[in-house]
């Protein structure tokens, strides 16, 4: 047998689940021989473990985030290794150091937006194949989708920012001798 209550203030779920409960007590002479579902708590657990699970995935990004950017910026150190002569050329023919900054920034941020695309369109797969096999429906925003884009642009740029003004201070002169 199931009796299925609906209550119309939320507030009182909780109040009336206990005065429920202690009816239902005193008429099966205490003897606990029925189950009480309040959905309300079902649904609190829910969220409570969706919460969890967000902070987990947020605090997985943001040290895949810190691991690609410490990646970025050691490429980049080792394409301004390389390209010394380059960078001291181009200086000697007029390029201000800011033209260098600009360059090497540039390089940084295309290497994580592009990143950041295949992340993006990673993850999108990932939701695919996860409603195929498991049936649910998961809402994808755009939100979902600008912001990492838009952390993928912001570690390039503070990550590339470093090697960016080690090029740009290179003395033209020791560049060139560079072989």
């Amino acid at each position: 047998t199931r009796i299925i209550l609906e209550i119309d203030d939320q507030e009182n779920v909780f109040t009336a689940a206990r005065l429920i409960d202690r009816i239902m007590s005193i008429s099966h002479h205490g003897v606990r021989d029925y189950h009480l579902v309040v959905p309300l708590e079902l649904l609190q657990q829910s969220l409570h473990t969706q919460r969890i699970f967000n902070v987990v995935l947020s605090v997985i990004g943001g040290i895949s985030l810190l691991v690609g950017g410490i990646g970025i910026m050691n490429i980049m150190l080792a394409t301004v290794s390389e390209r010394k002569r380059e960078i001291g050329l181009r200086r000697a023919v007029g390029a201000t150091r800011r033209d260098i900054v600009v360059q090497f920034l540039t390089e940084s941020i295309l290497l994580t937006v592009s990143g950041g695309v295949l992340g993006i369109v990673t993850g999108f797969a990932f939701v695919v194949v996860m409603e195929v096999f498991t049936g649910w429906s998961i809402k994808i925003t755009i939100a979902s989708m600008v912001v990492p884009f838009l952390l993928a642009v912001a570690t390039g740029i503070f990550f590339g920012l470093y090697p960016a003004l080690q090029a740009a201070r290179l003395d033209p002169i020791k560049a060139l001798r560079t072989i």
